[in-house]
């Protein structure tokens, strides 16, 4: 099984690095997990495709927090971390 490279980006990192560990640490697990197999594990860990955007983002939750990713080859490219008021009109 191939595992895919999780990119976040100079944003994101730092969007990362303001939650509390307990939210650092969840977000990095799952990461991980979806790194193993993101079509095989999606419905386990909950992530939802995103309608209405340009490209095709999924989405991680966890209670207010999401994690916006989209898939490029063997890459889940992290492009948002936010509270779900902050992460949707971002998309738009």
């Amino acid at each position: 099984m191939t595992s895919y490279d999780v990119l976040l980006s100079t944003t994101t990192s730092m969007e990362f690095k303001s939650l509390q560990k307990t939210e650092q640490t969840w977000i990095r697990e799952k990461l991980n997990e979806l790194a193993m197999g993101p079509y095989n594990n999606s419905h386990r860990l909950g992530t939802k495709k995103l309608s209405g955007t340009d490209r095709i983002h999924h989405r991680l939750r966890r209670g207010d927090y999401r994690v916006i990713y989209f898939l490029d080859e063997e890459r889940i490219k992290v492009v948002r971390i936010a509270t779900r008021s902050d992460a949707y009109p971002w998309l738009e």
